[in-house]
């Protein structure tokens, strides 16, 4: 049996400035939501040999952690505690997240380009990884309210029953949805997703959840055109389901790490369907 979450948001940290954006934002949903923070950094053989590197002991990294979450308390006045653990960051923090029944992952990523184009495939690695929904973030959060959140419908499994986290999310954040409903070229399958978004817009009415319902202008790049519409409007977030049995890396880039990776930098939030519960990093 797993932990009940305890309104924790778990940062994935390791001491980089894309790994300070994931502070960021897990501070700025931890004020929204009144949570604490926990930061986590995975002792692995890279921290290893820079620590080596520098003539520091192992010790430095717990010394470094306490400043961090002391500086949070002080400046921010949220609770945060912080955790060195030995292992590595696709099983560690996963199980990180188990212990302390985290609610939230942030986990930052500098985007799939340059060297990062071979090395990005750890960002979808970790999430594939992880037993609960991950936030991907790119930049700080600045006063984001989390209220605004892009809701993508197609017929891929999973994508209708976002709703149920649809349904969570609102209660914490009182958020609204923005549905941005795919378009298919055969009417018996355009009719099965006018069917799902009936049903979805039926649920969110039930539970007073505010939502506007949008549809795509063409036939094809689904995932340009979720990006494009989520910078057009401003969007806090985008709401995508992640299959860990399915989601690969893929040299031309799958649907979900265009998203995932998406150029306007807007943050990601991956939900993967074992779990209610999500988590925040920064690698």
């Amino acid at each position: 049996m797993e932990n009940e979450n305890n309104n924790v948001i778990l940062v994935a940290y390791d001491f980089t400035s894309i790994g300070d954006i994931a502070i960021e934002n897990a501070i700025q949903m931890a004020k929204v939501l009144s949570y604490k923070i926990n930061l986590l950094h995975v002792i692995n053989k890279t921290t290893k040999s820079d620590l080596k590197k520098s003539n520091q002991p192992l010790e430095s990294i717990s010394e470094k952690l306490k400043v961090l979450t002391e500086k949070i308390k002080s400046e921010h006045n949220i609770d945060a505690d912080y955790t060195a653990r030995d292992g590595s960051i696709f099983t560690t923090i996963a199980d990180e997240s188990k212990r302390i029944g985290a609610n939230f992952l942030v986990f930052g990523t500098h985007g799939k380009r340059g060297i990062q184009f071979l090395l990005g495939s750890f960002a979808v690695k970790l999430i594939k990884s992880c037993p609960v929904p991950v936030f991907v973030v790119q930049k700080p959060a600045n006063q984001s309210t989390f209220k605004d959140i892009i809701f993508p419908l197609d017929l891929q499994p999973g994508s209708k029953q976002k709703v149920k986290w649809a349904i969570a999310l609102h209660k914490q954040f009182n958020c609204r949805f923005h549905i941005f409903a795919d378009s298919y070229p055969d009417e018996y399958i355009q009719n099965r997703l006018r069917a799902d978004l009936k049903q979805i817009k039926k649920i969110l009415e039930k539970h007073n959840i505010e939502y506007t319902e949008n549809h795509s202008g063409s036939k094809n790049k689904f995932a340009m055109q979720i990006i494009s519409f989520a910078h057009k409007t401003n969007a806090d977030m985008i709401m995508i389901s992640t299959d860990p049995d399915k989601i690969t890396w893929s040299l031309w880039g799958s649907m979900d790490e265009r998203i995932i990776y998406n150029n306007k930098k807007i943050p990601v939030l991956c939900i993967n369907a074992q779990d209610l519960r999500v988590i925040i990093g920064g690698l």
